[in-house]
């Protein structure tokens, strides 16, 4: 008989197959709703009569918000917990939405796109945080960083076909930006059952509600668990020197560039930017990229649309290796592989439409079966309990603020450039191999959190069970905790 989960109302069957999917889709939201403005700007530029500066603020006042909001919220979803932020995030991504829809000139729309995107950054660090913290470790890598940016992608692609079906509509802009409170809402609702995160409760002390957790959810406890936080320093204000959260984990941002977890902190957050001013070719500002390479209005939605359809395949291939070869090394071909086709495509592409379309897909391939996929895994990885969710939130800011500078000044290097300014953005993509070259604790492959966290000796990486056979399975282990 299934019995009500501790912290949620419904029934931990229940929970065990929706948790996961529930987390997820906020990323849904977060795809469509951040790349619509790629496909907005399009109607947008003969409406308000949009200049190159106007672009870039538009298409980077989101990622900038999503900055903000994860910089600020990753550390208070440490504090307060994952559960507390699922609500807040999507009130305001809402009311924001439809914000957008009914703005009159570029100053409304720049502040209620800024909205937006502090709701997604709020998403952002608590959804990762959660999402490793109830997964099986020979399945993380899936559940944290394969079904989130699956997603995403949908979220994008979803954006992109509603954007070529209101080709000619006056107001379709409109329709882009409001509609995204739909699924916002959808989500919201659905929130409402998931329990709380069980390492989350492990580090405030909370040892019983936590065991109760991991059984009614059908969680092996980890080997070495969670310290909890004798001295109730959770709610301690953000930046308080020397504060203990766990037993011996201080909590903040004093505590994430201690000389613990300096080193990785800012490694992994150079790698995250490398990765979003090199991706960000292939999102927010793919379209105007397609456009300099001579694609029409018509032929530039399709590819971007053919593009994130790449995008998700890989994503879901990436599913049968991210949790059985060694991470790091995976991360460095994946890498190299972007950055040539990227470059075929900045000095072979131009009026070329065959070469720019073969180099575009394979791009979009490597971008996210690799470092796409890998930075959401590595994010909640690297850091312990006491700290994932504020270090979720310093290295997706600087992705986000990455993403935002390819958006702000891509319409402008573009003017100037051309097509070969993917050369300059995408060279990013050698500094994300760099920096897995020389880590070695990217290699995180088969290990239990708290040791991919270091808050225990990170062990070798085992191999994980071998994945079964069959589509249907592999969706079913994607989606679902044990039952």
């Amino acid at each position: 008989m299934s019995t009500p989960v501790t912290t949620s109302r419904v029934s931990a069957r229940t929970v065990r197959r929706l948790a996961p999917p529930l987390v997820a889709f906020g990323e849904f939201v977060d795809g469509y709703d951040l790349l619509v403005m790629s496909c907005a700007l399009v109607f947008l530029t003969p409406a308000f009569a949009l200049t190159a500066a106007d672009k870039g603020v538009l298409g980077a006042a989101s990622f900038v918000g999503a900055a903000l909001g994860a910089l600020v919220f990753g550390d208070l979803t440490d504090r307060f917990g994952r559960r507390a932020i699922f609500v807040l995030n999507l009130v305001l991504f809402v009311v924001s939405a439809l914000a957008s829809a009914f703005v009159t000139n570029v100053p409304e729309l720049v502040v209620a796109r800024l909205l937006v995107g502090i709701g997604v950054g709020m998403d952002i660090p608590t959804s990762s945080s959660f999402l490793a913290e109830v997964a099986p470790r020979g399945r993380r890598g899936r559940i944290s960083g394969t079904l989130p940016n699956a997603m995403w992608l949908l979220g994008a692609i979803t954006s992109a076909g509603v954007a070529i079906a209101l080709q000619g509509h006056p107001d379709g802009w409109r329709w882009l930006f409001g509609l995204a409170a739909v699924p916002a809402l959808l989500v919201l609702a659905a929130r409402q059952v998931l329990p709380e995160s069980p390492r989350w409760l492990q580090s405030q002390g909370r040892e019983a509600e936590a065991q109760a957790l991991y059984a009614d959810l059908g969680l092996e406890p980890p080997a070495r668990p969670t310290p909890a936080d004798p001295a109730g320093t959770a709610g301690i204000t953000a930046g308080t020197a020397g504060t203990a959260g766990t037993a011996g984990t201080p909590r903040g941002y004093r505590a994430l560039f201690g000389r613990r977890y300096r080193t990785r902190t800012l490694a992994f957050a150079l790698f995250f930017a490398a990765n979003g001013l090199g991706g960000g070719v292939s999102t927010i500002a793919g379209p105007l990229f397609l456009a300099a390479a001579g694609l029409d209005k018509s032929q530039t939605m399709r590819f971007t649309l053919y593009g994130f359809l790449v995008g998700l395949a890989a994503v879901l291939l990436g599913a049968l290796l991210i949790d059985r070869i060694n991470r790091r090394w995976f991360g460095v071909a994946t890498a190299l592989g972007a950055l040539a086709f990227t470059q075929l495509l900045a000095w072979g592409g131009k009026e070329n439409h065959t070469l720019v379309f073969s180099c575009w897909l394979a791009f979009t391939f490597f971008t996210w079966i690799g470092p796409g996929t890998l930075a959401w895994v590595w994010s909640a990885e690297l850091f312990p309990t006491a700290l994932r969710g504020v270090g979720v939130g310093f290295t997706q800011a600087a992705g986000r603020l990455a993403i935002a500078v390819t958006a702000g000044f891509g319409p402008t290097v573009i003017s100037a450039w051309s097509l070969h300014a993917v050369a300059l953005f995408s060279a990013a993509y050698l500094v994300c191999a760099l920096v897995l070259v020389a880590f070695p604790f990217f290699a995180t492959t088969g290990a239990e959190l708290e040791e991919t966290a270091a808050e225990a000796p990170l062990a070798s990486p085992a191999e994980p069970a071998a994945g079964a056979a069959g589509a249907a399975g592999a969706a079913e282990r994607l989606t679902a905790l044990p039952s």
